[in-house]
């Protein structure tokens, strides 16, 4: 999924004359990218977390209680997107030229599948990015940064983020009950 995320947005703000030029480059390189941008990511998360973390041990105002302040904002504003998702839906189900649009959207799509998902031998498509993904992580020529490999540098984020988090969400539920007085 989140290879086609990146592929439309990709796609999407690129100019027009950029679709004309020629674009090729070794799908590996390309799973690559894709890889380091992930752990990337996630190492963000994590060091998000760690903020949170030493802000708490600093703060006289009590973090984790209040963050299910947040949680409950995120709730509400979701609750609304919701309505209005609905609402949008709603008006899309009534007028038939608005459903026969999304209905054909999905029909290109599924018409397309081989090439956009790809064939099981992950020859094509987004198959074949995350199989380059595969190969690339076996591959210990390519480096995340300095001399650590991107399976070292994807295993060290992944286990570094699951502490992480388990920690981080033991303290908010440690503040759950004060939050709710």
């Amino acid at each position: 999924m989140r290879a086609l995320c990146l592929l439309l947005m990709v796609i999407l703000l690129l100019p027009s004359e950029v679709y004309a030029a020629d674009f090729s480059m070794e799908a590996n390189d390309f799973a690559a990218v894709l890889l380091k941008n992930t752990i990337s990511n996630m190492e963000v998360s994590n060091k998000f977390i760690d903020v949170l973390n030493k802000a708490s041990q600093q703060l006289s105002d009590p973090l984790f209680q209040n963050l299910w302040g947040v949680v409950y904002g995120a709730i509400v504003v979701s609750a609304i997107n919701n309505e209005i998702t609905s609402i949008v839906l709603d008006q899309v189900s009534k007028d038939q030229s608005l459903s026969v649009k999304v209905g054909l959207a999905f029909s290109y799509l599924g018409s397309n599948s081989s090439t956009v998902f790809g064939p099981m031998n992950a020859s094509k498509g987004i198959a074949m990015i995350m199989k380059n993904e595969t190969d690339v992580l076996g591959n210990h020529s390519y480096k995340y940064w300095g001399n650590e490999t991107l399976l070292k540098a994807y295993a060290r984020v992944v286990s570094e983020a699951f502490y992480k988090n388990i920690v981080f969400t033991t303290k908010l539920f440690k503040e759950f009950s004060k939050a709710w007085q």
